[in-house]
């Protein structure tokens, strides 16, 4: 993909007169390619049909016919990704879900059509809308409420025995409520990092495609949805970072060590998924060690975890000690979830919008030379704006006291990369593991 859109920048005079003998090709190529079963549907899931084709264009234009678009576009329901040539169309399974909209939609996935669902028919979930409306408006009130409520906590004898226990039936309340499914501690704290971690990935998806650069430069959308891919890859390569809250992972985060709670390292609990792709993704990562640096876990053995300290201290200490063991109880797992990871440079003031003028930079001038190669640019620098975004890098534990709300000086290092630049060859590598799981299929 990302060949592509260097074709596009770089030659674009070039291109048009070789579109019609591709086309040729690909037409010869469609007409003795098998009908294939597919469904569509709308942005809104108000009707669905299915759809034999054996072409992109045979599945836009069946598509017309069901939902008159003047400008129809076809997307992944599973992600929300575009289907822009046969090749990608015929890399997916029969009876895939697409959406259909125009290029300028902002596509609600399957994920968030079913959790919007289900938040207006919860009454639990409409509690927890008013609980973070409350947080919103007047958070200086809520962080007093939680100190004040920390402070009397601290006055009673703490029941700190079963913190050590890991499986459901050493510890059932400690499930009861919403951890029923889960098999040990562990398991359901690396799925709340895993949460986490996969918020961030729908902000940044959800104001990049916002974006008017993103609507209205056909080249810079094809940019961001490439880099958006390859945050998934790169996702997927660190399972979504879930060893930061578990205990077990051996890697501990260096300001443990300050703290002397490292204790003595034990083997990664994790298993690799079933999928032959995820399995390339993950042990590439792993080979190159593209980000061991900051697979770490965040607490001790035992499950202590310690704020780092607010922005303004400069640091990795924070002066009002705030520590909390969410393995020991219940009570402890749900104030754990009002502390907060904090973003060093800033996701929506400061990180984004570098991404975004990066790619504009890249679409508009792409005579542009790399800093350190003097060779002409022709992609971003997808890693390093990856380890701001999801990374303990530029992530911070904090007490929500400790969580400072003002705007920062610091900077994105994102910058313009060219074909000698490591990290856009570590990247390109890894987008090429789609075709490698392919071919070993």
């Amino acid at each position: 993909m990302l060949n592509y859109i260097r074709d596009t920048i770089m030659a674009p005079s070039t291109r048009s007169s070789s579109s019609s003998s591709k086309q040729t090709v690909t037409t010869k190529e469609i007409s003795t390619a098998p009908m294939r079963g597919y469904k569509i549907t709308d942005n809104e899931r108000t009707r669905k049909y299915g759809i034999g084709a054996n072409s992109l264009e045979m599945l836009l234009t069946k598509a017309k016919n069901k939902f008159p678009l003047q400008d129809l576009h076809i997307y992944l329901a599973s992600d929300g990704f575009e289907v822009s040539d046969d090749d990608y169309l015929n890399s997916l399974p029969a009876q895939t879900l697409f959406i259909v909209a125009g290029p300028d939609a902002v596509i609600t996935t399957d994920a968030d059509f079913e959790f919007e669902k289900m938040r207006q028919q919860s009454p639990l979930l409409k509690v927890a809308d008013i609980f973070y409306d409350f947080i919103e408006q007047h958070p200086e009130k809520f962080r007093r409420m939680i100190s004040d409520y920390e402070h009397q906590k601290q006055r009673l004898v703490l029941d700190n025995s079963k913190a050590h226990l890991s499986l459901k039936d050493e510890h059932v309340e400690w499930f009861e409520g919403g951890e029923e499914r889960f098999h040990s501690k562990e398991e359901a704290m690396a799925v709340r990092a895993q949460t986490r971690v996969r918020g961030y990935y729908y902000k940044a998806k959800e104001e990049l495609t916002r974006n008017p650069l993103y609507r209205q430069n056909p080249k810079a959308r094809q940019v961001i949805n490439s880099v958006l891919e390859q945050f998934r890859y790169l996702l997927i390569g660190c399972d979504y970072f879930s060893m930061m809250f578990n205990r077990k992972c051996g890697q501990k985060h260096a300001f443990l060590q300050q703290l002397g709670q490292t204790g003595e390292e034990e083997p990664d609990a994790g298993s690799l998924p079933s999928k032959r792709l995820r399995q390339l993704i993950k042990e590439y990562t792993k080979q190159h060690s593209i980000l061991d640096d900051w697979s770490v876990s965040l607490c001790s053995d035992l499950g202590d975890f310690y704020c780092q300290g607010a922005y303004s201290d400069n640091g990795n200490c924070c002066s009002l000690q705030h520590t909390i063991n969410p393995y020991a109880s219940r009570e402890n797992l749900i104030l754990f979830q009002v502390w907060n990871l904090d973003h060093q440079i800033e996701l929506t003031r400061t990180i984004l919008p570098a991404l975004v003028a990066n790619v504009e930079e890249l679409v508009t001038k792409p005579q542009l030379k790399c800093s350190f190669h003097n060779k002409r640019v022709v992609d971003i620098s997808v890693l390093e704006y990856f380890l701001e975004i999801f990374s303990l890098k530029n992530l911070k534990l904090v007490h929500i006291v400790c969580h400072e709300k003002v705007q920062r000086s610091n900077r994105s290092n994102g910058r313009l990369l060219c074909p000698d630049c490591h990290e856009y060859r570590i990247v390109q590598e890894l987008m090429d593991l789609q075709g490698a799981s392919q071919t070993t299929c």
